[in-house]
């Protein structure tokens, strides 16, 4: 599960949207859309875009996962990633630090601190999201069809092949 958070600097729970796991997925697809992002294209930018900021936190090593975001109010948040995990896994986790500032803190509407500890709701939610803008069903599908290995499609979407495999269960039921 996420830590929730709530603190004298005025960060509030995080709860769940209860949105299902295709709705999440769709509005991941959509926001990509909407952002102009392109598969396999940097994410960079985009957080540059909706003001925020990409941080390598050196002392990371006592944290048990990969990312975690503070969110201070719209158009202003930061995404925090571990310097021991790759530039896929990074990727992965910059989409999935999104899904909470859209989901989660509905676009800065909310200040929010959440650091990935376990798995649960609001982690299954922005893993969705992530899931969607990272890998928008249609081209998915239409690289599979072409005959695209798991590879390959992690090329493509500059996706770790585990991120390849979760995307082609989930749009195969």
């Amino acid at each position: 599960m996420g830590i929730e958070v709530s603190s004298p600097n005025g960060f509030q729970p995080v709860e769940p949207t209860g949105l299902t796991k295709e709705k999440v997925h769709a509005l991941g697809e959509r926001v990509a859309a909407k952002l102009g992002y392109q598969p396999g294209e940097a994410l960079e930018p985009i957080v540059t875009r909706l003001g925020g900021k990409i941080e390598v936190v050196p002392d990371f090593a006592h944290l048990s996962d990969t990312g975690s975001m503070e969110v201070r109010g719209e158009g202003d948040f930061t995404i925090y990633l571990s310097p021991y995990t790759g530039q896929m896994r990074d990727r992965f986790t910059i989409a999935h630090e999104l899904g909470h500032y859209v989901l989660h803190s509905r676009l800065g509407k909310k200040r929010i601190h959440i650091a990935r500890e376990g798995s649960g709701r609001t982690e299954w939610e922005a893993n969705w999201f992530a899931a969607g803008f990272l890998m928008p069903a249609a081209i998915f599908r239409q690289k599979r069809g072409e005959g695209a290995s798991d590879g390959e499609l992690a090329l493509f979407f500059q996706v770790s092949p585990a991120a390849v495999q979760v995307r082609k269960e989930t749009l195969a039921g």
